[in-house]
């Protein structure tokens, strides 16, 4: 048996996009070179690793079993190749990490550009979706690591406590309840604009505001937080969204705070990673830059605002 790198990695790249013709962008080859690849490994494995439903292929047991093998392998073999190439002892590669909406945008995009900044052979992708977007990129290795807001009960994955954060209950500013500080039974019938199904920010809340039987109804619901901003600013309801969603406009006040009485909305921001995944020194590098790059830079997720609306 002779099974190559090429295939390998031919095979990993139709996984992930489901289609031979972005995979073959993907491994620069054309795409019947790239079917011709493929075909020659399933012959060598005598063994189909795709099913075709529609115009995508999607991987079946046996693929399913091969993903993480080669993927592992194909990680061992570019860890071979930057430890022979670095230029000045300076990282170089390109790091694939997912992140949810609030991590994506209010932190990780800001430290993938200084990162890169510092180690200047390197490049680092970042999706932002939502959490269960980013538990299956790591599940189906498109990405080497996540980071989450919601809970991950996939036990394919390791998941690590990380930072912590703090959801904030807002509104217009000439909403009746802005500024004040009510009861659960207040806010009952009032409307409101949430993340969309599968966020880990509505799951939190959701879950937190059921305990105390304030029964939110969801009137909107959008996949960013401008969209939400907005629409509480136009008076579609009360929102809810992370602090660091919210500094600027509580400090100009465009947006006024609600407190809700027992309402304890203070939650764990999460690391994901596969098991069965080793993790690159690019990889590892960029966790440690995170780490001081957020101290550094004073990024504290639970920092409280003080009584005029201002972070402290």
């Amino acid at each position: 048996m002779r099974i190559t790198l090429r295939q390998l990695a031919v095979f990993e790249a139709v996984a992930r996009s489901g289609q031979v013709a972005k995979a073959a962008e993907q491994v620069n080859l054309s795409p019947p070179a790239t079917s011709m690849a493929l075909a020659e490994l399933e012959k060598q494995l005598n063994a189909r690793l795709f099913e075709r439903i529609g115009n995508r292929l999607q991987l079946n047991s046996q693929g399913n079993l091969l993903l993480p093998l080669a993927t592992d392998l194909l990680h061992r073999v570019e860890q071979i190749e930057q430890a022979f190439t670095y230029h000045g002892g300076d990282l170089v590669g390109r790091l694939s990490i997912s992140a949810s909406s609030t991590i994506g945008n209010y932190l990780m995009a800001k430290a993938a550009v200084a990162f890169c900044q510092q180690h200047t052979q390197t490049h680092v992708d970042v999706a932002i979706t939502n959490t269960q977007d980013v538990i299956q990129a790591v599940a189906q290795f498109r990405s080497e690591m996540g980071f989450i807001e919601g809970h991950c009960t996939d036990n394919r994955l390791s998941v690590e406590a990380w930072h912590k954060d703090r959801l904030l209950v807002f509104c217009h500013q000439a909403h009746p309840l802005a500024g004040k500080v009510v009861k659960p039974a207040q806010v009952r019938g009032h409307s409101w604009v949430l993340r969309e199904e599968g966020s880990g920010t509505r799951e939190y809340f959701v879950n937190a505001a059921n305990e105390l039987d304030m029964q939110p109804e969801a009137k909107f619901c959008f996949t960013t937080p401008d969209a939400i901003k907005l629409a509480v600013k136009q008076g579609a309801g009360l929102g809810v969204l992370s602090e660091l969603a919210l500094e600027k406009e509580i400090s100009r006040k465009e947006l006024a705070l609600v407190t809700i009485e027992g309402l304890v909305l203070e939650r764990q921001f999460y690391r994901i990673t596969h098991k069965s995944r080793q993790a690159t020194s690019l990889g590892q590098a960029f966790v440690q830059f995170c780490e001081n790059f957020f101290n550094i830079a004073g990024v504290e997720p639970n920092k409280p605002f003080d009584s005029n609306g201002h972070m402290q």
